[in-house]
C-alpha cells in the first residue's frame, strides 16, 4: 500500500522557468537572512525588484546577502529532497519571540477580530451540502465565489496553478503547512505570491495578490512522520479586509484530544478532484466531512504498509467519498464552534493515505495544539 505523505501536488520540474530564475538572479540577486529560534526556522527575503529592494527585517539585524547559484531543493516535486547533503546557507541561532504578548484570542466565542475590527470566520451559514454535479475537492462541489473569504492560494514562479492553500489570520499573516515551504530556498520564496479573494485560479480573479517576505516553519517538522506541520507566512503589503477578504477565527490554545470530534467540518481548496488526476480544477471547491476520534484514526493508520503515528497534535476527518487531495495542503478545515455561526479553523491540511480512500481519514495539524506557537510568529 503506497503512502502519500503530503497533500502537495505531483509537479514536474520546469527547466525553462528555472533558467529564467537564474538569469533574473544574476541581474537582481536576492538579499536574504536565514536563522533559527528555539522552535522555528525563519527565512526572510527582500524583493528581487531593484525599485522595491527595501529592508523588511522586523527589527532584526540587516539581512546577510547570500549568493544563489543553484536551487538547493527540487521544490517542484511532491516529495522534494535536497540536492546537497547540507543546508547551503548559514543558519543563525536567535531566541524565539516569546516575550511578545499573545494576541487577543480570535475564537468562535469571540468572533470580533482584533485586526481592523472585522468579524473573523465569515462564511456560509452552514456546512456545504453535497450537490450535483459532484466535483472535487474530492466528492465536493463548487463554492460560491468569495463565500470563504479567509482562503488563500499559494503560487510560485513557473507554475500556473496553486501549489498549496492557506488561511488569513491577520492583515500580514497566512497560516499554512510546514511541508509546503520547508524545502524552499530563499530564492524560491522570493518568487512566491499569495492570492486572496480568488475563485478561479486559472483566470486568477484574485482581489489581492501579495508577495511573501518571510516564512516561519516549526523547527521540529519531520517529513517522515508529518509531526509539527505548521508554518506562518508574512505577506507584503498588508491587506485591507473586505467582503471578499477577511480572517478566519482561531481556537483557544489547547492540547486536549477530541475536543471537536463528531462535528461537521468544511474543507476547501483548489486541489485535485481525484488522486490520479494531473490537472487541478479551475475554481475553488468545498466539501463537508466529519471530525473523528483520534483513537479511530490511530487504528486506521496503524495497519501494515502504512503505519503512521497519529498524535494529539493532529486531528482527522472523513466522509464517504469526500476528502482533501493533492494541492489542498496547507488549507483550512473549519467548524462552527459553540452557538455562533462564525467559522473556526481547527486544522491545517497535512496528509492522507490516498484521497477519499475507504477506512482512511484525512489528517490535519491541530490549530489549537499549535495556537501559542502561531501567536508568537503572528506578532514577531
Amino acid at each position: 500500500m503506497k503512502m502519500r505523505m503530503s497533500r502537495l501536488p505531483h509537479l514536474a520540474i520546469f527547466f525553462f522557468a528555472a533558467s529564467v530564475h537564474l538569469l533574473l538572479f544574476s541581474i537582481c540577486p536576492v538579499s536574504s537572512r536565514i536563522y533559527r529560534t528555539n522552535d522555528a526556522v525563519v527565512i526572510e527575503v527582500d524583493d528581487v525588484r531593484p525599485s522595491t529592494f527595501a529592508n523588511r527585517n522586523f527589527a532584526n539585524p540587516a539581512p546577510i546577502p547570500m549568493m544563489y547559484a543553484v536551487n538547493p531543493y527540487t521544490i517542484l516535486l511532491s516529495q522534494p529532497y535536497s540536492n546537497f547533503p547540507f543546508w547551503p546557507y548559514p543558519l543563525y541561532q536567535q531566541p524565539a519571540s516569546s516575550s511578545v504578548p499573545d494576541v487577543e484570542d480570535v475564537a468562535a466565542t469571540s468572533s470580533e477580530s482584533k485586526q481592523q475590527k472585522i468579524n473573523c470566520g465569515v462564511g456560509p451559514p452552514s456546512p456545504p451540502q453535497r450537490s450535483l454535479p459532484v466535483a472535487a475537492i474530492v466528492g465536493g462541489s463548487e463554492a460560491i465565489p468569495n463565500s470563504w473569504p479567509f482562503i488563500a492560494g499559494l503560487r510560485i514562479a513557473g507554475r500556473s496553478s496553486v501549489f498549496c492553500g492557506g488561511s488569513i489570520i491577520s492583515p500580514t499573516r497566512i497560516l499554512t503547512a510546514a511541508h509546503c515551504v520547508e524545502k524552499m530556498s530563499a530564492f524560491n520564496i522570493s518568487t512566491m505570491t499569495v492570492n486572496l479573494g480568488m475563485h478561479n485560479q486559472t483566470g486568477n480573479d484574485a482581489d489581492h495578490t501579495r508577495r511573501v517576505s518571510r516564512v516561519v516553519y516549526h523547527i521540529a517538522y519531520n517529513a517522515n512522520t508529518n509531526q509539527n506541520d505548521v508554518a506562518v507566512l508574512t505577506i507584503d503589503p498588508p491587506i485591507v479586509y473586505s467582503a471578499a477578504v477577511s480572517p478566519v477565527c482561531l481556537p483557544r490554545a489547547s492540547s486536549a484530544v477530541d475536543q471537536f470530534a463528531g462535528k461537521d467540518a468544511a474543507i476547501m481548496g483548489w486541489g485535485r478532484e481525484n488522486e490520479n488526476d494531473t490537472i487541478p480544477p479551475d475554481v475553488l471547491k468545498q466539501a463537508t466531512v466529519q471530525i473523528i476520534p483520534n483513537a479511530d484514526c490511530k487504528t486506521q493508520y496503524a495497519v501494515g504498509g502504512v503505519e503512521m503515528e497519529i498524535t494529539n497534535q493532529q486531528l482527522c476527518a472523513s466522509a464517504d467519498g469526500r476528502d482533501t487531495c493533492q494541492g489542498d495542503s496547507g488549507g483550512p478545515i473549519v467548524v462552527q464552534a459553540g452557538s455562533t455561526t462564525a467559522w473556526t479553523q481547527v486544522g491545517i491540511t497535512s496528509f492522507g493515505n490516498g484521497c477519499a480512500k475507504p477506512n482512511f481519514a484525512g489528517v490535519y495539524a491541530s490549530v489549537a495544539f499549535f495556537r501559542n506557537w502561531i501567536n508568537t510568529y503572528m506578532n514577531s
